[in-house]
């Protein structure tokens, strides 16, 4: 048999002046340690309100317009211009009938006509051009584009990359094909004017993410800077 212990008088004196309130906070302390801290989510696009908030907080000019828009299979869109591109909303009532009209979108597409075709949540975003910042902010924000044409068996660029093909081949009138990828890598540009600023060009003065894209057509190389996702390119000089 143990003998049970004796405590001193002292020592019981202490344990019955310290109250109970003053350990609580070391409790609480240690059960907010061991309890997993859920990770959080950010905003998720689900409806058309939603895209619209998203493209004017990216800082892109989006008119809403009373037009409608149609195709087969989808219900009632509305057509809105993000600056002068026209782009169709379709919002469908679950995420799972927005899956099953993009997989009926994809298996009726021809060779004729390949717009740009986008998926998330219930929407679907549809914009039939070739407008390098429209495509690069649209994919910015609701993920990579459907692909409505044959699967291309290289590695897809940047959504900055794709974007400043775009602006080069609007710059030169020349066709987007003609554009060559010679190169492209990450930078940080010392502001909002991407390190290129115009005289007496007011720049916001911040660290701005980005890439330094190096194209050729024929015989001539240029070198673009763009922000992260291509909504901003300069060209070098």
């Amino acid at each position: 048999m143990f003998a049970t212990p004796v405590l001193s008088p002292e020592y019981t004196r202490v344990m019955r002046a310290t109250p109970l309130r003053l350990a609580l906070p070391l409790i609480l302390a240690l059960a907010a340690a061991c309890t997993p801290r859920p990770e959080p989510e950010g905003p998720r696009i689900q409806t058309a309100e939603d895209l619209l908030t998203a493209l004017r907080d990216a800082g892109a000019e989006v008119g809403e317009t009373a037009m409608l828009a149609w195709m087969p299979g989808l219900a009632s869109g509305r057509v809105v211009f993000i600056g002068s591109e026209r782009v169709e909303i379709y919002e469908q009532e679950s995420e799972a009938a927005q899956r099953r009209a993009v997989q009926q979108l994809l298996e009726r597409a021809s060779g004729e006509t390949t717009p740009n075709l986008w998926g998330n949540g219930r929407l679907i975003v549809i914009y039939d051009g070739l407008h390098g910042p429209t495509i690069a902010l649209l994919s910015g924000l609701l993920g990579d584009r459907a692909s409505l044409s044959a699967p291309s068996a290289e590695e897809p660029y940047p959504p900055a990359v794709a974007a400043a093909i775009g602006w080069l081949a609007e710059s030169t009138g020349v066709d987007p094909g003609e554009v060559i990828v010679e190169s492209f890598q990450a930078a940080e540009w010392p502001d909002g004017c991407l390190g290129l600023a115009q005289a007496e060009e007011a720049c916001l003065a911040v660290i701005t993410l980005g890439w330094r894209v190096q194209l050729q057509i024929g015989t001539e190389a240029y070198t673009l800077r763009s922000n992260e996702l291509g909504t901003a390119i300069r060209q070098e000089p």
